[in-house]
């Protein structure tokens, strides 16, 4: 466990099981997250793409959006995405088409050059999927995300 991660769960350390439960999947999730985030730049790296780009690649796969609405989705600022939209257009990946509903908020479309990388990386990202959940019980894992979903919703009602 890294020095950070110690500190700050000796910081919260209680009597109370549950708070301890809590901050040890805190802990958990924070050290899944840096996993995750690694081994979709490794998926995504044999396209010359990284896992940034794969998020919006796919939040526009089947549907044209402004970067604000990509943002939001995603739970990026506005400026990280139209950096990593811009980079697409620039690579020939994605491009901009003007929005009815709005003058100045272009839509940002996948190409056909985006969608071949983003279903390469789509399929290799299904390999890993059913290599790492060989043998896991599906229930399992739907009550782990039910539970996370929860968790989030009551972290975001704390939110100012």
């Amino acid at each position: 466990m890294s020095d950070k991660l110690v500190i700050r769960q000796h910081a919260v350390k209680s009597d109370e099981r549950a708070c301890d439960a809590y901050s040890a999947l805190i802990d958990q999730i924070v050290r899944l997250a840096d996993v995750v985030e690694a081994v979709g730049n490794g998926i995504a790296r044999p396209t010359g793409q990284s896992l940034a780009r794969w998020q919006v690649l796919a939040a526009v796969e089947h549907e044209a959006a402004p970067v604000g609405d990509i943002a939001g989705r995603l739970g990026h600022t506005r400026q990280s995405v139209q950096r990593v939209a811009d980079l697409l257009v620039d690579d020939e990946l994605g491009c901009y088409r003007p929005n009815p509903a709005h003058q100045r908020a272009k839509l940002l479309e996948v190409t056909p050059v985006g969608r071949a990388a983003l279903h390469r990386m789509q399929a290799a990202y299904t390999h890993l999927a059913l290599r790492t959940t060989e043998g896991l019980d599906p229930e399992r894992l739907d009550l782990a995300r039910e539970t996370l979903s929860e968790l989030q919703r009551r972290l975001e009602s704390e939110l100012p």
